[in-house]
């Protein structure tokens, strides 16, 4: 197990910090990942840097470029375009198998950390700091995943997820109030034990993130 192996548990801390950086940006699609800088940056050695980079490689998140280095991987329009196709399958009735399995303090929890991201918009539209957007939206969307009582459904769920995250920030940053907001009625729905409402609001969001996708690929 990884909690009885010094080493691994360090090669694991070493792959969720570099995870969070490839989704917020700070190591972007197609940087090639230099071992030494990486190593200096986060203060370890290259054992458990190249630990967390083949898993980082495994899960789809780095590729190969040539036999000696590693890059972030690009997410190409088509296949972000077919993951939330097939979230869109996912989680509106994932959302309605949740109706009233939720916690209703979590659910207020939830609602109260939505507003407060929403509270720090700005007019563009944008966050000063998107990960406080990003954490917020994978909470709302893991907390209705884990409530659908599929644990295969929730990991194929999380899964879909994480690949999209990377083109989410780079290619929409101006939809955080319009997320928010998306979010927002997901939430109220699920408040009302309203199964319907909440699988309906759910392809909403997912629609609107295809749509805003369009609108940025034909402003170009």
């Amino acid at each position: 197990m990884v909690e009885d192996n010094p080493s691994r548990r360090l090669a694991h801390s070493v792959h969720r910090r570099l995870e969070d950086m490839i989704f917020t940006g700070k190591l972007h699609g197609g940087e090639v990942i230099t071992e030494r800088r990486l190593a200096e940056a986060l203060e370890v050695s290259r054992t458990p840097l190249r630990d967390a980079l083949l898993m980082l490689e495994s899960e789809g998140l780095l590729k190969r470029r040539g036999t000696r280095y590693l890059e972030v991987r690009q997410m190409t329009v088509p296949e972000y375009m077919q993951i939330l196709n097939i979230r869109r399958l996912l989680e509106p009735e994932a959302v309605r198998l949740s109706v009233g399995r939720i916690d209703r303090a979590l659910l207020a929890d939830v609602r109260a950390e939505l507003e407060a991201v929403l509270s720090q918009v700005a007019p563009d539209g944008k966050l000063a700091d998107p990960e406080v957007g990003l954490r917020a939206d994978t909470r709302l969307h893991d907390v209705v995943a884990d409530a659908a009582g599929n644990p295969l459904m929730a990991s194929m769920i999380r899964d879909l997820r994480r690949r999209t995250r990377i083109f989410d920030l780079g290619r929409m940053p101006d939809r955080a109030a319009a997320a928010c907001q998306e979010h927002l009625d997901i939430v109220a729905a699920l408040e009302a034990d309203d199964g319907a409402a909440a699988a309906a609001a759910m392809v909403n969001h997912i629609d609107a993130v295809k749509a805003s996708i369009i609108r940025h690929l034909s402003s170009i």
